[in-house]
């Protein structure tokens, strides 16, 4: 059997990563066609439940759990901090989609672009630096945590909202 490309602890996230990473394409495949306002409207409304049923969990697992883990960590000091402030920008922008404000699609574009760049970052440089710096009885307390707020995360919460 193949050896897992990411730490154990860090799987569960990386699933929902890749469900992340789905609604960012599904939202930049529509603004592309030059989507009509009833689909933006859909896929903004998509985009709230998503955060509303996957990534609040999410950025709580790693904001109570992989950040501080990682706190000790100077090479990691900036990126945390990054990373927490796209967390906030995220939660923003729900908001703002979550409404009736002008501008929706660009909002939505706004959304999935941040998203996906959030994502990659974590994947390319914050998860390769925990896998390097978190020693092992630490990363088993981070999966342990982890799970209690996200599970295995074998599938999205609602796999309707990605297509």
């Amino acid at each position: 059997m193949k050896p897992s490309r990411r730490h154990e602890s860090l799987i569960p996230l990386s699933r929902e990563h890749q469900y992340g990473l789905l609604l960012c394409l599904r939202i930049h495949q529509g603004l592309a066609r030059n989507a009509d306002e009833s689909w933006v409207r859909r896929k903004a409304n998509d985009a709230v439940e998503f955060f509303s049923s996957e990534l609040t969990s999410h950025f709580k697992a790693e904001e109570q759990a992989v950040f501080p883990a990682m706190n000790n960590i100077a090479e990691a000091t900036v990126l945390l901090d990054e990373l927490v402030s796209d967390h906030r920008k995220l939660e923003r922008l729900v908001s703002t989609l979550a409404g009736s404000a002008p501008g929706l699609a660009s909002s939505l574009g706004e959304f999935a672009d941040l998203l996906e760049a959030h994502i990659r970052k974590e994947e390319r440089e914050l998860f390769p630096l925990y896998e390097k710096r978190v020693k092992d009885n630490v990363a088993a307390q981070v999966g342990i945590a982890v799970r209690s707020f996200i599970g295995d995360a074998m599938q999205p919460g609602n796999p309707d909202l990605l297509k």
